[in-house]
């Protein structure tokens, strides 16, 4: 059976774009049930086609596309948000595992969206991400945003400004907390784009720190204590002892 999707934007060629994304690589696949270029339109052609998928443009008009999650109870599609400006809530969005596309759309940027919203629907999620989404926009910059991060058994929510530290390990990453650890398949290089607030810092090539977590620095070895007790190794290629206390010290 195909997929159903509703394509919601106000920019007539951004829709066509996409439409001719859907037929000419996943025809097969996915079925475009209807068009909408408002918040408004998309709420009643979702309620009528329940499709699977629908993308969504951010910044429109009257309503801006999150005004849509206010319509439902529950969300039970897949959302792919698509936005020309890429700074517009994206953390708020990446924190929740949720997918986006920054306008123009790249194409190997799509199938990759495709196939992780394929992924997501043939697992049994226990949270709802889309609720998630919407405390986290009004959450940013404030340190209380929760990060899905993707484990063995599907999602671990974690709080962010409860991260002691995080440590690669190799393709994988380890996410110390205040009181539980979290192996996650989320690369170390991705769990620092998540992790990119004035509070994180990479000390290391393998360790991000929570410099609000770090209870001392010994100069001599070049090596960082946190609250955990956890001895955290500082590059000495990255920082010079002066450059290191005052970014811990902000």
């Amino acid at each position: 059976m195909k997929l159903k999707v509703v394509i919601v934007d106000d920019e007539s060629h951004a829709r066509s774009f996409l439409r001719k994304l859907c037929n000419h690589l996943y025809s097969d696949k996915i079925e475009i049930v209807d068009e909408c270029d408002s918040v408004r339109k998309a709420v009643t052609s979702i309620k009528k086609y329940n499709p699977d998928i629908v993308f969504l443009d951010i910044q429109m008009p009257e309503e801006n596309g999150f005004e849509l999650l206010k319509n439902f109870e529950s969300i039970p599609f897949e959302i792919i948000f698509t936005t020309a400006h890429k700074e517009y809530a994206i953390d708020a969005i990446r924190n929740s595992a949720i997918d986006y596309l920054v306008k123009p759309i790249d194409i190997e940027d799509f199938k990759k969206a495709i196939t992780r919203v394929e992924r997501v629907k043939s697992e049994k999620n226990n949270f709802d991400r889309y609720k998630l989404l919407a405390e986290n926009i009004a959450n940013q910059n404030t340190g209380k945003e929760r990060i899905v991060f993707p484990s063995k058994t599907g999602f671990e929510v974690v709080q962010a400004n409860t991260i002691v530290f995080c440590k690669s390990e190799g393709a994988y990453t380890t996410v110390h907390t205040l009181d539980k650890n979290y192996f996650t398949s989320k690369s170390f290089k991705e769990t620092c784009e998540l992790l990119h607030s004035a509070n994180f810092l990479r000390v290391h090539r393998s360790f991000l720190i929570n410099i609000n977590f770090v209870v001392s620095f010994r100069s001599d070895e070049f090596i960082l204590e946190m609250i955990t007790g956890d001895k955290i190794p500082v590059s000495d290629k990255s920082f010079t002892k002066k450059e290191l206390i005052d970014a811990i010290s902000k």
